[in-house]
């Protein structure tokens, strides 16, 4: 066969090929192309193509903790980045790293390859590369397993391995495990036991059950109840995304037995656990000799991708056999450096060493759980396949702080992970299903001064959790130096564990919040004081980044219970947004955080929500939201109704006659605005309705009409004088205030729209807004006014609900109030307590009185003038 050169060529030896003129060939090609094709963006770094075009979901996410590193260098534990810093890679690509990066002996294996020239890929020629390793593994294999099929990964070999069982036995059935990891393709994601895997990909498959890991009595049960059904059971020896769970001893060997009484095969799949790395070649040797075997991960010895399945010659069937192949699997370059691989591992001290090693780190590792219970809860695992499990309990640190909340949510392994990379220069990563469980894979060849670096820097790490110090675990994102643990509990706040288990049966209400500005995200967590506010934006925008379709924004802050004679329990869901952030999102965007947060309540238990501060604002009061299963209230109408009390009050204390009184509502549009406007028609004297600068607001114009209404129609209120009320509209907020004796704004604007010259003497001041609407130094600039913070209540007597977001115990915000309030109703067997919940812009005068009278009956009082002092005042109506 000839093989035709183009017009002037010549065929030459590839080693006489003067490489340095090819590569400067190539190079002027490319450049010419580029030239000649304007379209062509300019060209980018390898990092900035792969977040942009590989992987830019897993990129934000990565990169909102700094875990998004470009590493440049590899050399056994230590990895160098594109900055030149070092860390010493503990999560050891899920196990495909058994000697780390760029081993020696697997390059000279590699190298050995074009000295020989031999071809990669000859399908269905005799391929003497994989016989050799074939024949090497079944030499090292578990007793009888003596065929064996190359693949290009674990999933794959999965797929072989499932195919393999149903061929030789005929039927369909496949039993596998919770939690269980086993693959992303078709048919190994259908095994993997994890539906939020699932979903979107037409899995699981037919013919695919579970059973609970380390449960003989479940897969007996299973096995039982459909006779015939099951091919095979298929299972980790040792979870490894699922948590790294050891199952108890015995549990291989009684799989074994059952699956030879029901007449299915067993498969153990040690793609993570085989070719050593808990301490033996194979987890499963020592109890169990399964049917069929994985391997893959170490076997590409760090390099290259292959796995391979080894069986049973009597499962092992002509029709898979000649059915079941593929292009790539068993190529002569993946297979030579398996055959290093192996080498290696028959060196006696390796696996001396791991054992030596795992001694070490598990001795270690649970010294710190020991002095760290309420952080470490377990560490468990067997040679260098270990899991540090981390509190998932919101009350880890004692105190409310953002700590508890990351832990709850499970994300306080990615945050301790970011430190340790960062601060510690230690690289770990959270196994893949059990989110609260550090995984710690090193390579075999790990040395005992490397695993004592590990522990140092993660007993650093665990104090700082412990401490509650949330700047000094994440401080490094923020730009803070890295500093030893302050414990929160020396600020001289008093300690207080902010979960209350609920009894069975009590009604549970939530309740969305958010912080109102940069600042009071301290409020939430003391130790926050240490940074400046363009560092909480900073913090929190990483938070929004770190979020998720598998992991939503949405977090637990706290929970506590309310009411004396009749008890609700309660819990607030956070999400990572200042009132500005929240209202620059896209309104989807918006409507999408928040349908999650109402989702988690409704998960933990919650029947009826409440949307706090700039949470209903964003979604139209409610409007918005995805369909919920539970009533959700923006709290609107009591806040309303609470405010012109307040209002009322002041106006009495101060003598004022209200028939003379002319009133300027800022944010008259919105639905608490427009609500207060109705309140006080027919009782003020004039009424001055101010919108947005510079708009027409038909939210405006509504409320107009809605005053006009209750004007038209005047029943005076009993033991009250009924007044024509004028009513005038603007959008000039400080010329309406220069006007008015009394002024009460309830804006969405996140900022202050008044000064201290823009009141007349002696005027009332009611802030209804949150974020004030009002300079916070008010007060003391002007000490003529009286100025209080519309809204606020004291919670009844007896209530565990002290949960802090700025303000002093007992005191909360009225649309928090409305939540309780309805939550306590339906606790006291009102029928229609739905109906009162706050949706849209009309707010109903009927529901304002009814929370008013609720409110009177269990115990809500108004707080005083000074909104952050508590004192005895008329009920709210």
């Amino acid at each position: 066969m000839s093989i035709d050169l183009p017009p002037g060529a010549s065929a030459l030896p590839l080693d006489t090929v003067d490489r340095a003129a090819l590569a400067e060939l190539v190079r002027r090609k490319l450049a010419a192309r580029e030239a000649s094709a304007p379209f062509i963006a300019e060209p980018i770094t390898g990092a900035e193509g792969y977040r942009r075009h590989v992987a830019p979901e897993l990129s934000r996410i990565l990169g909102a903790l700094n875990l998004d590193r470009s590493y440049r260098r590899g050399e056994g534990l230590r990895l160098t980045d594109a900055n030149g810093k070092v860390c010493l890679d503990f999560a050891g690509a899920y196990g495909a790293l058994p000697f780390g990066h760029n081993d020696p002996a697997m390059w000279a294996a590699v190298a050995q390859v074009p000295v020989e020239a031999p071809p990669g890929f000859i399908q269905p020629s005799v391929m003497e590369a994989a016989g050799e390793l074939a024949a090497r593994l079944v030499a090292i294999a578990p007793s009888g397993l003596d065929r064996v099929t190359f693949a290009n990964s674990g999933a794959e070999s999965v797929e072989a391995a499932l195919k393999l069982a149903r061929s030789a036995t005929g039927r369909l059935g496949i039993l596998a495990t919770h939690g269980g990891f086993h693959g992303k393709t078709l048919g190994a994601l259908s095994a993997t036991g994890r539906p939020d895997y699932q979903s979107d990909f037409g899995a699981p498959a037919d013919g695919f059950a579970w059973v609970p890991f380390d449960n003989l009595d479940a897969v007996r049960d299973a096995l039982s109840a459909a006779p015939g059904h099951f091919a095979a059971v298929i299972v980790e020896p040792i979870q490894g995304e699922g948590g790294v769970i050891v199952p108890a001893p015995g549990y291989l060997r009684g799989l074994r037995k059952l699956c030879d009484e029901h007449g299915a095969l067993l498969i153990v799949d040690e793609v993570q656990t085989g070719l050593g790395r808990t301490g033996s070649l194979f987890a499963s040797e020592e109890e169990a000799s399964p049917d069929i075997v994985t391997v893959a991960k170490a076997l590409g010895g760090g390099l290259l991708p292959i796995g391979a399945v080894l069986s049973r010659s009597a499962v092992h069937s002509e029709s898979f056999a000649l059915r079941h192949t593929s292009t790539f699997a068993g190529g002569t370059l993946a297979c030579r450096v398996g055959l290093a691989v192996l080498d290696r591992l028959a060196q006696p001290q390796l696996l001396t060493g791991v054992a030596q090693r795992s001694a070490q780190l598990l001795a270690g590792l649970r010294d710190i759980a020991r002095r760290y219970p309420a952080v470490v809860t377990d560490v468990r695992g067997r040679g260098l396949l270990l899991g540090v499990e981390l509190s998932g309990n919101l009350d880890l640190t004692g105190d409310q702080g953002l700590l508890g909340s990351l832990a709850e949510g499970g994300n306080l392994a990615m945050a301790v992970c970011s430190y340790l990379l960062e601060v510690e220069g230690l690289r770990l990563a959270p196994t893949l299903f059990g989110n609260t469980v550090l995984r710690v894979e090193p390579p075999l060849t790990v040395t005992a001064d490397e695993c004592d670096v590990l522990l140092a820097g993660m007993e650093r790490a665990v104090a700082i959790v412990a401490a509650g110090d949330t700047a000094a675990l994440l401080g490094h994102l923020l730009g803070s130096p890295p500093g030893g643990p302050v414990d929160r509990r020396a600020s001289g706040i008093a300690a207080r564990t902010p979960s209350r288990t609920p009894e069975p049966g009590r009604t549970r209400f939530a309740f969305v919040v958010h912080p109102l500005d940069p600042g009071s995200l301290a409020d939430f967590d003391p130790s926050l004081e240490r940074f400046t506010d363009a560092q909480h934006i900073e913090l929190l925008e990483r938070f929004d980044r770190a979020s998720s379709l598998l992991n939503p924004a949405p977090f637990l802050v706290g929970s506590g219970t309310v009411g004396a004679d009749t008890i609700v329990h309660g819990e607030l869901i956070g999400v990572p947004y200042t009132a500005e952030q929240l209202l620059s999102l896209p309104t989807e965007r918006a409507c999408a955080v928040i349908s999650d947060a109402v989702e988690l309540a409704t998960e933990r238990g919650a029947e009826i929500v409440g949307l706090g501060a700039y949470t209903s604002i964003v979604t139209s009061n409610a409007v918005g939201l995805r369909d919920q299963p539970v009533p959700v209230t923006t709290g609107n109408a009591f806040t309303a109704a609470a405010s012109v009390r307040a209002v009322l009050a002041a106006a009495a204390d101060r003598g004022v006659t209200l028939p003379d009184s002319t009133v300027a509502i800022v944010g008259a549009g919105g639905a608490i605005g427009r609500a207060i406007a109705v309140a006080l028609a027919g009782r003020v004297g004039r009424l001055l309705l101010i919108g947005r600068p510079g708009s027409r607001s038909a939210r405006l114009t509504d409320a107009v009409d809605a005053v006009r209404t209750v004007l038209g129609d005047p029943l005076p209120r009993v033991g009250e004088a009924w007044t024509n009320t004028a009513v005038e509209t603007g959008d000039n907020a400080p010329a309406a205030a220069r006007r008015a004796n009394i002024v009460i704004t309830a804006s969405s604007t996140p900022h202050a729209l008044l000064g201290a010259d823009d009141f007349l003497a002696d005027a009332i001041v009611c802030d209804v807004a949150q974020p004030r609407n009002l300079p916070a130094t008010l007060p003391r600039d002007r000490p003529d006014l009286a100025t209080f913070a519309g809204g606020m209540v004291t919670v009844p007597a007896g209530s565990d609900f002290d949960l802090r977001y700025g303000l002093p115990t007992g005191i909360t915000y009225a649309c928090m109030a409305e939540t309780m309030l309805l939550a306590l109703a339906k606790e006291s067997g009102v029928e229609d307590w739905q109906s009162l919940a706050s949706q849209g812009e009309a707010l109903s005068q009927k529901a304002l009185d009814r929370l008013g009278l609720l409110a009177d009956r269990h115990g809500f009082r108004l707080a005083g003038i000074d909104s952050r002092e508590a004192k005895d005042a008329e009920p709210a109506r």
